[in-house]
């Protein structure tokens, strides 16, 4: 498999969302040579990262009986290895970071949400929920091991808007739209 770069136009990221790239590579270096960040230690990286979406996440996957075990056993790793790296200081990559496709893909797809949720003329840094929303509404290839895992995608993106209502209310027709469009049902939240 190639390696690909981080591009360039991934540069304006939020320093929440700079912090989970960082430990998602610290995450990837533990079962992977070949890439710096994945579409798995992505996932996995909002389960040591300590920003407000994070930290959201790693409650609703409790209460959600989302099976971690299971995820870590697949890459090789155990829960300690993740303790280790939430209780350690983000690491600032050198250079740019390699990226598998699917992590390629799911970073550009959530810099094209947070394009369409800005104002005119308005430039929004890559949000840590930006990226969230892509794995709720556009897992791509990803979205049987999301079911695999026990992820329902419908609880979770009601979930989630709980969330987005009490972060910002005026974005809130944009995210019930997005739910409807992908489940084709109206969201819990209104």
């Amino acid at each position: 498999m190639a390696t690909a770069e981080t591009p360039p136009e991934f540069g304006n990221y939020s320093p929440d969302m700079e912090r989970l790239l960082y430990r998602s590579a610290s995450i990837n270096k533990h079962f992977e040579d070949d890439f710096d960040v994945s579409f798995s230690s992505l996932l996995l990286a909002f389960l040591v990262s300590d920003d407000l979406v994070s930290q959201w996440f790693q409650s609703y996957i409790r209460q959600a009986g989302i099976n971690v075990q299971k995820i870590l056993e697949e890459r090789g790793l155990d829960r300690r290895t993740l303790d280790d790296i939430a209780a350690a200081a983000p690491i600032p990559s050198q250079g740019n970071l390699r990226m598998t496709t699917s992590a390629r893909r799911f970073l550009q797809a959530a810099k094209q949400l947070s394009e369409r949720l800005a104002g005119p003329g308005e430039k929004m840094p890559l949000e840590v929920s930006h990226l969230m929303a892509i794995f709720i509404y556009s897992p791509w290839v990803h979205e049987k091991d999301l079911i695999r895992w026990g992820f329902n995608r419908a609880d979770w993106s009601n979930e989630f808007l709980k969330l987005m209502s009490s972060l910002n209310r005026r974005q809130m027709s944009f995210w019930r739209d997005l739910h409807h469009v992908t489940f084709g049902e109206e969201p819990a939240v209104q």
